[in-house]
């Protein structure tokens, strides 16, 4: 049988995936009864095992969000007005249009999928941009270039944009695997020398971690025609937004069928993503700390002389091969640390690497203790 066939030769390759459970416990998780250090969540500021940030919530939502399901996608009866309210205190503070999603992937595959059916549109898309643009992009018009390469981005702009009335250029804020940032700068200027081309950047890993929460997009300054927001990281909430115009937030509301055909995220989530958000600007010490602790990792894995991606919280130790990929997490574990292997096809072939995504409750000792391991 074919699918046997599939996952033998994934056993083989040492890329076989498995779910395993774990019990959640403040920086800690727990794995067949063993506690681990968890290095591989992405609860950047800590808030999601904040018990007192939780219990504030709590106590002051509102009745009226105190569902547990919306029953109903927005377009018919679950459009709750909390939806409206989140959105209109992003609006506020962005001063762009702002359209909630159930989840970043729902967003980028259905928001994508949706420009794709736009007459003469391209899209030029960062070779490492995230799974769920990919899916978007399939049936659509697009190029990729290298990662972060703003020469292959303007020859690809140059080849192209008398071709198509419309060039969307796809790029992440922080690369969820890499841990680089964009050239934003770059692209803003490139942008400005071809009358067609738009921005579609991802905040995912970024928003809440720079300036005053609001991303790397608002920290600098720069304005793009689509950016998303994700909640489900340092947010530590679920859901997403597309921050766009009035035009192109109806098109979504028309024509991205993830919005149109998902039940609505629950109420109650929607408020704890808007508690959230009123509070983000005051998490400056979470921020520092992990500005901080990501530094002094860094400088640790240096000093090792280990292989490493990753310019702030997000940083890979580049093994190459699954079997000494998967041997040294075996070893982190051992240890009491939860850094589990990341492999194809999340990452390119022979670029396999235990991905260690840091978190502000993190102190010097505990990265001591793998640097000694490693």
């Amino acid at each position: 049988m074919q699918v046997k066939t599939i996952l033998q030769n994934l056993q083989n390759e040492a890329n076989l995936r498995t779910l395993t459970p774990l019990k959640h416990e403040g920086n800690f998780v727990f794995k067949q009864g063993k506690k681990l250090l968890n290095l591989a969540g992405n609860d950047y500021l800590g808030l999601a095992s904040n018990s007192a940030l939780k219990q504030e919530f709590l106590a002051r939502v509102r009745e009226e969000d105190l569902y547990f399901s919306s029953s109903s996608s927005r377009s018919l009866s679950g459009n709750f007005e909390i939806y409206e309210r989140l959105e209109e205190y992003l609006k506020n503070k962005l001063q762009k249009e702002v359209l909630l999603f159930n989840s970043g992937y729902h967003l980028n595959l259905s928001c994508i999928a949706a420009l794709a059916s736009v007459p003469s549109t391209l899209f030029l898309a960062d070779r490492l941009i995230h799974a769920s643009m990919i899916d978007g992009l399939r049936g659509a018009h697009f190029l990729r270039f290298r990662h972060n390469d703003m020469e292959h981005l303007q020859i690809l702009l140059e080849k192209n944009h008398t071709k198509y009335e419309i060039i969307i250029i796809l790029s992440e804020a922080l690369f969820s695997m890499d841990g680089d940032l964009i050239k934003l700068k770059d692209l803003i200027e490139l942008k400005k020398n071809y009358r067609n081309v738009l921005l579609y950047i991802d905040e995912a890993h970024s928003v809440g971690c720079f300036g005053e929460g609001l991303g790397l997009v608002k920290e600098l300054g720069f304005e793009v025609d689509f950016l998303v927001f994700t909640f489900g990281k340092a947010l530590a909430s679920v859901g997403a937004c597309m921050i766009t115009t009035k035009n192109f937030k109806d098109f979504f509301i028309n024509k991205a069928r993830g919005l149109i055909y998902s039940t609505a995220l629950p109420p109650i989530n929607v408020a704890f993503s808007l508690f959230i958000f009123e509070k983000i600007e005051n998490f400056h010490k979470q921020r520092e700390n992990l500005k901080m602790i990501s530094a002094y990792f860094r400088e640790g894995l240096r000093a090792k002389k280990c292989e490493f991606l990753g310019d702030y919280y997000i940083i890979s130790l580049i093994l190459k091969e699954n079997q000494k990929t998967l041997k040294t997490a075996l070893k982190l574990e051992e240890n009491g640390f939860f850094a589990p292997a990341i492999k194809t096809p999340t990452v390119p072939k022979n670029s396999a690497r235990i991905r260690f995504s840091l978190h502000s409750g993190l102190e010097k000792e505990d990265l001591d203790r793998v640097l000694e391991l490693l």
